[in-house]
């Protein structure tokens, strides 16, 4: 009666060179988780972020100015301080949490144990076994030290390059093949 479409999930195929299981022992510097804060914590473009910003400046400019024409115009002041607060979040509340997370690793020692699989799960030293994709937000951001991931709202995870030596490419590959890739 009804005519549904099954839609089939395309496996995902990986390079040769790419192995079943990356597993490594390291201790994290200050300086990598808060890169690694640092780049989640922006969610947005620069170009939005910028466009933003410009925008948010403007409105207190102009509210500021209005209200020194009119004295009696309380509301231009409200609007320009809630712009203000606005552009405040929008350039400080990433430098904060980047500041507090990569403080908690620190305060941790900043040893981690884990295991990568061309499966695409990340398997944890107590046992627990995480998907990379784990929601629509999962990401890895990649620079020229870290791997900066999250697969999900909750936990972030950065692996440094340091560590990788030939293993890079593989799990570059594996990142790729189930995350949402960006390179900063």
């Amino acid at each position: 009666m009804f005519n549904r479409k099954v839609s089939q999930v395309e496996p995902i195929v990986l390079p040769e060179n790419v192995k079943n299981t990356y597993q490594f022992n390291y201790r994290l510097t200050y300086d990598e988780a808060y890169e690694s804060f640092f780049l989640l914590a922006n969610k947005r473009s620069k170009k939005w972020k910028m466009l933003s910003g410009i925008f948010l400046a403007v409105v207190a400019t102009v509210m500021l100015i209005l209200r020194y024409f009119d004295q009696n115009g309380i509301h231009y002041s409200f609007i320009a301080l809630v712009a203000i607060l606005m552009l405040f979040d929008l350039i400080y509340a990433p430098m904060i949490k980047a500041k507090l997370g990569a403080r908690k690793v620190a305060k941790q020692n900043g040893l981690y144990k884990i295991a990568v699989t061309a499966t695409g799960q990340l398997r944890l030293p107590n046992g627990d076994v995480m998907d990379l994709a784990n929601d629509k937000d999962a990401r890895v951001i990649e620079t020229s030290k870290i791997f900066a991931l999250r697969p999900d709202g909750r936990h972030t995870f950065c692996i440094p390059k340091r560590i990788l030596r030939s293993d890079e490419a593989g799990i570059r590959e594996i990142f790729k093949a189930y995350l949402k890739y960006q390179l900063s």
